[in-house]
């Protein structure tokens, strides 16, 4: 029977964190959208701290994009694995892109840029598409992509 309780009991405190970081993510949200994003980062940390995947998302987004705090791929790439990791769908293409591009100095890794990319597109990110089509063609930051496989092949 106390087993039962602390059961009962641990299941409330993980109910109200997330109802925390629900909320907390809604407050900091509203701050992005009005671009005030220093101080929308704090309240981003905690609700990812809290458990908040949307929030985990956002805030690998802040670091990657620098809004808010300096560019941080170390901290972008963490927070947005964790998003993806947990089954946020909508982080899987900014670490796709992240991950093709290289941005706040994450490593570029096409192998898996193109396979989140790909995941994402078939969910229907048009953008991920585009930019899936985009490295297939060698077009614009991806021409040295092009450049580097046909001077393999030649």
């Amino acid at each position: 029977m106390l087993k039962f309780i602390q059961s009962l009991m641990d299941l409330n405190v993980v109910l109200l964190a997330k109802a925390k970081s629900a909320t907390i993510y809604d407050e900091a949200l509203a701050l992005y959208v009005a671009k005030d994003y220093t101080s929308a980062l704090p309240l981003m940390k905690e609700a990812a701290a809290l458990g908040s995947l949307p929030a985990m998302s956002m805030l690998g987004t802040m670091y990657l994009m620098g809004r808010g705090t300096a560019e941080n791929g170390v901290d972008a790439e963490r927070w947005l694995k964790k998003a993806v990791d947990g089954g946020f769908e909508g982080a899987i293409s900014v670490l796709g892109m992240a991950y093709a591009t290289g941005s706040a100095g994450i490593e570029v890794n096409t192998s898996l840029a193109r396979q989140l990319l790909t995941q994402a597109a078939e969910k229907g990110e048009s953008q991920s598409a585009r930019m899936l089509e985009m490295m297939d063609k060698g077009e614009g930051m991806f021409r040295k992509l092009k450049s580097v496989k046909v001077n393999r092949l030649g």
